[in-house]
């Protein structure tokens, strides 16, 4: 479909039906103009949806009338009998990142902590948000992935996010709620031409219009044409790189540099596209495969945005979030056979028959000039160097937990163990497991023969 001159129920079901089948649909429900429209005429046509439908409506904190907007939101939920769930947000600003992309990052975290298997979740972005979009990437001097728009559907956590109404305009949704006599909140903050969308919503597109009638549709077009553009060229690249892009963590730089140097970008925004990563850049992105090409910055190459970092170490590229730095809890282990080490550094367990934990154990990160003797007999080695023949790059390992008794080392992870604590675990039968919470960590931890040598 290339547009519509009229939006009701029937015209939702079509553009839901070209989407993939889920098992929940949930509808992001603001209680604006837009999302009302979307919600009303799916629950219109509840009879005919393959799924059951829910509305979730995100309180960000930011305005003085959210409560009045989440009371209206669940009010129109309970009349219709529509499933309703509110979540509050905690939204935390990265150093680059504006109120408006710190909102969006963290609406789309609970997003993905919502969806369970299979379910989507809707929002009502129209066309003229997509032109809007697609105008403020071309002021930025965005590549083919901005002039692309915003997808009309992407997978997120366990499920898909979809948005139905990229080719409807905003007209024909509020000449649906009006025929309808259903009422909608107007957000006071769209008044605010000091933000780049409201500026180009107030005061740009109507010259546009005037100029030239049906340009948001059009350009929401182009958006869409820019898309299966691009999806064709993604398809290419992930036929060509076979396993290589799957890992979310770390890329290959042998792998990056079998392609000739114009395509490398490409190659790393397919990668971040695979993962849901936020755009790079694209002049960091460029200024980052200098750094990699040149001798003396190579070593060193990094560069962040939008909340991420990406590093070199050794052969790899490593890519994880920004903020706060991985470091290992600290801990006294006095009881159980489990302990916990953060958000991050996970859980240390002792496998087999349950025993009590000898007196002076604690667990923390690595202190500095800290060794660990493998053998009774033998010389004792600088944690710093395990860590680094590990493969484990210098700004994860204080992440890594070590184990002490009585304020001697006799664990790293848990693939380096002093001869004290490998004494103790024969003797009673155990094993001594490190499992990382955070991906990162669980992909520095060594995992072959070689890696885990004393």
């Amino acid at each position: 479909m290339d547009g519509a001159r009229r939006f009701d129920s029937d015209t939702a079901l079509q553009w839901i039906g070209q989407l993939p089948a889920a098992r929940r649909y949930w509808v992001g429900f603001s209680g604006g103009a837009d999302s009302t429209a979307l919600l009303l005429a799916l629950h219109s046509a509840r009879q005919e949806l393959r799924a059951p439908l829910a509305a979730v409506h995100f309180d960000h904190g930011l305005q003085a009338s959210a409560r009045q907007w989440e009371i209206h939101c669940r009010d129109f939920c309970s009349v219709r009998g529509i499933p309703y769930r509110a979540v509050s947000l905690s939204v935390r600003r990265g150093r680059r990142e504006s109120p408006e992309e710190a909102a969006r990052n963290a609406r789309y975290r609970a997003v993905a902590d919502l969806l369970d298997r299979d379910e989507m979740f809707l929002t009502a972005h129209h066309a003229e948000d997509q032109a809007e979009t697609l105008l403020l990437n071309l002021m930025r001097g965005s590549g083919p992935d901005g002039l692309a728009g915003i997808p009309r559907l992407r997978t997120l956590g366990k499920g898909w996010v979809a948005r139905p109404l990229l080719d409807i305009s905003r007209e024909l949704l509020r000449q649906y709620l009006a025929e309808n006599d259903i009422p909608w909140q107007e957000d006071p903050s769209n008044e605010d031409t000091s933000y780049d969308r409201n500026y180009l919503r107030q005061e740009l597109f109507p010259l546009l219009e005037a100029r030239w009638p049906g340009v948001a549709g059009r350009m929401a077009r182009t958006a869409r044409l820019t898309r299966q553009s691009t999806n064709a060229l993604s398809a290419l690249i992930e036929e060509r790189s076979g396993a290589a892009l799957g890992d979310r963590v770390c890329l290959s730089l042998d792998f990056l540099r079998s392609f000739d140097p114009e395509l490398r970008a490409l190659v790393m925004r397919q990668w971040l596209r695979r993962h849901e990563v936020p755009t790079l850049p694209e002049v960091r992105l460029l200024r980052f495969l200098e750094q990699l090409e040149d001798a003396k910055s190579g070593n060193e190459a990094e560069t962040g945005w939008s909340g991420w970092q990406l590093k070199r170490y050794r052969d790899s590229l490593w890519l994880h979030r920004r903020e706060p730095a991985y470091e290992c809890a600290e801990a006294p282990w006095s009881s159980g056979m489990t302990l916990q080490l953060g958000n991050d550094s996970g859980r240390y367990r002792l496998l087999g028959p349950e025993i009590p934990i000898p007196r002076g154990w604690r667990v923390g990160r690595r202190a500095a000039g800290s060794r660990l003797r493998a053998f009774s007999d033998g010389p004792s080695r600088r944690i710093k160097h395990i860590l680094r023949e590990a493969g484990i790059p210098p700004w994860l390992r204080l992440g890594i937990p070590v184990l002490y008794w009585d304020d001697e080392p006799v664990a790293v992870g848990d693939w380096a163990l002093g001869h004290r604590l490998k004494e103790w675990l024969a003797t009673n039968g155990l094993k001594l497991e490190w499992r990382p919470a955070d991906p990162v960590l669980a992909r520095a931890r060594p995992n072959t023969p070689e890696q885990r040598k004393t």
